[in-house]
Parts: structure tokens; sequence; C-alpha cells
């Protein structure tokens, strides 16, 4: 009797010492680490996706399930090692609470281990290599962006819905651009399409795209599908331009023609069929709120994509810690918890895929177009709550 009034009062007391723990956590602050390129390459997304992340946070009115939010934001500067150690100070030294951001496939590749290892969640707000929720994936980390491959196969599914018989390649040559050309031939050639050739530009390097345009031109093909980003996608553009091609459509997956790129393209952004995950242009009543709010917050200026993945990004973080009441001292809960968000935002409906925790949502075709003095998207097709393909990702 006295050994079962023992374990009795034992159990208790562990009872009595969670709650009060977390009772206790309920009046700390929410402490969200954020991992961004505030110096470097990739410096001109960082802000964006702040933007996109602070509005979420304002939506919340500051606070979630009794804790005020504080966002702890540390430069990674598209650096790995750089990463790794900021990453080490938000856990240690600012005892952060959970993770979001970082832009660069590498410092995500770099860190994830590291958060893996002592079980902390991390939403990842922009970087896209297919193997950080493939191959390496973790129960622990968490994509709120999209993949590469997610991003781009959808690209060859339109091109061979669209009629169109043969293609010929150019990217730069890095990892993204490649991976994103190895999704757009996959679904392509799949589809009966073919690819009569394809050539990579030296990345940081080729100042006349010249060469590789007049190798397109001649390949025989209906359409080119060039992968470039920032400068060197107004670059390539401008150059494409000049050459007056009209008879040689481009398709391509997100990054030529973004918003931010087009007022230095110029009319050369005009007629490029591209995929994305969002364009202001939605007509929905949650895309309508996202844009006000936004204007309203950052001198009327439109969102990109980058922001509304920082948005969603730290949605996914907040919309767990909600729906554990606060509670984020048991992390491994709290990953289930991010596993099962799901709401409708800007992009449309947005979930995890339990099987890779890579973010399902829809993927849309546009084209650009003349707008006002600008350029902007018409919406020509919706690929509904996308997944991306389960690419070798075991959880342990």
């Amino acid at each position: 009797m006295r050994l079962a009034i023992t374990l009795k009062s034992a159990a208790a007391m562990a009872a009595l010492t969670v709650a009060s723990q977390a009772f206790a956590q309920a009046k700390d602050p929410l402490k969200i680490g954020v991992l961004m390129p505030l110096t470097g390459p990739l410096a001109p997304i960082a802000p964006e996706q702040l933007k996109g992340m602070n509005l979420a946070i304002k939506e919340f009115g500051g606070e979630v399930a009794g804790r005020k939010i504080e966002m702890i934001v540390e430069d990674d500067g598209s650096a790995p090692a750089m990463g790794l150690t900021k990453a080490r100070k938000l856990v240690t030294s600012n005892n952060v609470d959970i993770m979001a951001g970082i832009v660069a496939s590498p410092v995500a590749l770099q860190v994830a281990p590291y958060f893996t290892s002592i079980k902390m969640p991390l939403v990842i707000s922009n970087a896209g290599a297919d193997i950080i929720t493939g191959k390496s994936c973790s129960p622990y980390v968490f994509r709120a962006s999209f993949s590469s491959a997610q991003i781009s196969a959808p690209v060859g599914q339109y091109l061979a819905k669209s009629g169109v018989k043969s293609i010929f390649l150019l990217a730069s040559d890095f990892v993204a651009p490649r991976e994103f050309v190895a999704a757009v031939r996959r679904d392509y050639e799949k589809a009966g399409g073919k690819v009569v050739g394809e050539a990579y530009a030296p990345f940081g390097k080729t100042q006349d795209y010249g060469p590789y345009i007049s190798q397109a031109r001649s390949a025989g093909a209906e359409a080119v599908v060039p992968v470039f980003y920032a400068a060197e996608a107004i670059l390539f553009m401008k150059q494409w331009a000049s050459y007056g091609i009209k008879n040689l459509p481009i398709y391509s997956p997100m990054g030529l023609v973004p918003p931010m790129l087009r007022k230095a393209q110029g009319d050369a952004a005009v007629d490029v069929i591209s995929s994305v995950n969002y364009l202001v242009e939605l007509d929905t009543p949650e895309n309508k709120k996202f844009v006000e709010g936004f204007r309203r917050d950052n001198n009327n200026e439109e969102p990109e994509e980058f922001a509304v993945m920082g948005y969603d990004a730290m949605r996914f973080v907040l919309e767990a810690v909600k729906a554990r009441g606060g509670d984020t001292a048991n992390r491994e809960e709290l990953a289930k918890a991010i596993s099962k968000v799901a709401y409708n935002g800007p992009r449309g409906p947005m979930s995890m895929n339990p099987q890779n925790n890579s973010a399902t949502q829809n993927v849309y075709m546009v084209k650009t177009v003349k707008k006002g003095n600008g350029v902007g998207y018409q919406l020509l097709d919706t690929i509904p709550n996308y997944t991306d393909q389960v690419d070798g990702c075991e959880f342990k």
C-alpha cells in the first residue's frame, strides 16, 4: 500500500512539474531564430523574406497562445560555415524555441543536421535543393518554399500539354539550374517530348550569351527553356531580345522574369511562360488581404514570391505553436504539429507532405504581359495541390 501511494505521489509530482513548466513557458516570449543572408550575393532576397515574416507575426497580433513573439535574425552570409556558427549562437546564446529562414541551399544542408541532432524544428523559407527533402530529409526539417523539381517539373508537363514537340535547354552552370533542367527534361520526355540540345554557360563569368543563343536558335527546337537568375537573368533576357527571335518561344521555371527583375529587363521580359508558386494577381480573398497588408506596411510595395514564402514559413511556425497551446518544450510534438498544419493562404491551400516535410501547394503557369507601364503575370493554368516527389526520403 505504501509503495502504491508513493508511486501515485511521484506521478502526481511529475504531472505538477510538467504543468508548472508549461505555465512558466507560457509567460516567456516565443523566441524564433531566423537565418538570413543579410550580406553576400543573395542579400537582396532577405528583406523581402523578412517583410513577409513580419506580416505573419502582425496578423497573429504579435503573440501566440499567450506568448509574445520575438524574431531574432542572424546573418548567414549565404556561407555554410557562417550559417552553422550563427545557428549554434541562436540556440545556445539566444535560447530560441524554434528556427526558420535560410535562402541558400548549401547553408540549409550544413545546418539541418545540427537542428536534427538537437531535435529542434526548422522551417525553411527558400532553399530549394531537392536533396533537402530528399535523401537528406529529417523529421525536424520542413520546407515551406519549393524544391527545384517541384517548381520545374510542371514546365515539362505544360510544354507537352501545349503540343510543343521539341525543346532546347539552356542554363547557368551550377547546382540549382541543373536541378531545374533535369526536372523539366524528366517530365517532358516522359510525356513524349524531345530535347534536341542543351548548353550550360559558366556561372558568374558569362557576359556574352550570343553563342548560346545562336546554338539554341539553330538547333531546330520549337521552344527554348532558359534557366538563369538575378543579374544573369537580366543580361540574358536583354541579349535574347536584341536578337529579335520571334518564332522561338521561351518557357522557364520560376526565376527568369520575376517581379524584382522586370524593371531592369524592361520589355525583354514580355511573353515568357513560367511556372510560379505565387503571383500578386491571384484573385482570392486570402491573397487580397495579404497584398493589402503588405502594401500598408511597406510603402505601397507589392509582394513578390520571396515575401510570401517568408510569410508562409512563419505561418507554419505560428500555427504549430498555437496548436500546441504555446508549448515548445516538447520538440518532437512541435515537429509533429508543423506536419499537420493546413490553411488557405496567399498562394492557395498550404500543407506539408508528411512523407518528406515539403509544402504541398498550387503551382501556376503564367505568361508575362504588358501591364500599365510595366510587366505583369497572366494566369494560364493551375496545377492544384502539387506535391513534391518523395525522392529517397526516409525519416529516421
